[in-house]
């Protein structure tokens, strides 16, 4: 029975009684463990099967640069309506997105196997470019997002949507990224105060979302991370991530761009950019912003969706 024990690294009874506290019984259970064959077995096995891992893994994605990856590149997205959304904009406007060659779904995720462009994304280059080159780039941007608010949408559209009509991928909106579809603007407002009344909220709140705003087509992520550029040029090669684009109150690329993810070392410079590129909305951004910051939720998304 001891040589069993020693084996296995388990507990002695008699050793056991005689600990007074939870924490002298971890520290035996970690020396049992050290000196049992079993548990060293166990750490052997897993180092052994970690290396294989990495090194397979190292030598697959090697391959994969090396051969199609120089021409494809495959996203693995949560939304199946991204590979729609690129379609239909590289069709109905002259934004430049990668073209989309197979997307198909498989263990609950959707991948995008799409063309593979080659150039800098902004978020890596922008402290490098000049003042002109920023410049560039913000007014290409205002004319990608002119293009995108002028499509037209759906006859009698009233729904806040993906363009399929259906939900889209938005960290704001929800904790868990999921949300929508929202049937109107007062069910996302009602999303967006976290299912609270309007009349606990402070005036400039109640002001705005007690207007109606018509839908436009939306991004929803418009940050440097998601815009790729031909640094010596300025530009634009691609917008990318379109997995939270679509149909949402006029005012909501701005406020999104102005207000979400304060923590991001971009965001440091983007909101002073945000003006340049974008229709302003002043009161919507202030009433997002106390949403955000001022009402109790402190920077925190809604956890539920509105019913």
């Amino acid at each position: 029975m001891d040589l069993y024990r020693w084996f296995f690294g388990l507990p002695d009874p008699n050793e056991e009684a005689s600990f007074d506290n939870t924490f002298d019984r971890l520290i035996a259970r970690g020396r049992r463990r050290n000196r049992s064959p079993y548990w060293k077995l166990l750490r052997w096995s897993e180092y052994i099967w970690r290396t294989i891992h990495f090194k397979f893994t190292n030598m697959r994605d090697y391959i994969w640069r090396s051969t199609l990856g120089r021409w494809i590149y495959v996203k693995v997205g949560r939304m199946a309506t991204e590979a729609a959304t690129m379609r239909f904009l590289s069709s109905h406007t002259s934004i430049p997105i990668p073209r989309v060659w197979i997307t198909f779904g498989w263990g609950g995720y959707h991948y995008i196997f799409m063309e593979r462009l080659q150039g800098a994304v902004l978020e890596d280059v922008w402290d490098r470019l000049s003042e002109d080159l920023r410049g560039a780039v913000a007014n290409q941007i205002k004319g990608y997002v002119t293009q995108l608010r002028a499509l037209p949408p759906p006859p009698g559209l009233k729904s806040i949507c993906s363009i399929q009509g259906g939900p889209v991928w938005c960290f704001r909106l929800n904790f868990d990224g999921k949300t929508g579809p929202f049937r109107d603007e007062e069910h996302m407002n009602l999303q967006l105060r976290h299912l609270k009344s309007l009349q606990d909220f402070t005036p400039i709140v109640q002001t705005v979302h007690a207007r109606k705003h018509p839908l436009v087509f939306t991004h929803n992520d418009l940050f440097p991370r998601n815009i790729m550029i031909e640094e010596k040029t300025g530009k634009i090669i691609a917008i990318l991530d379109w997995e939270s684009a679509g149909w949402f109150p006029d005012y909501w690329e701005y406020c999104k761009c102005i207000n979400w993810g304060a923590w991001r070392v971009e965001q440091k410079y983007w909101k002073d950019w945000v003006p340049r590129m974008i229709p302003v909305y002043a009161e919507e951004a202030e009433a997002d912003r106390v949403l955000l910051w001022e009402s109790g939720f402190r920077d925190l998304s809604p956890f539920q969706h509105a019913p």
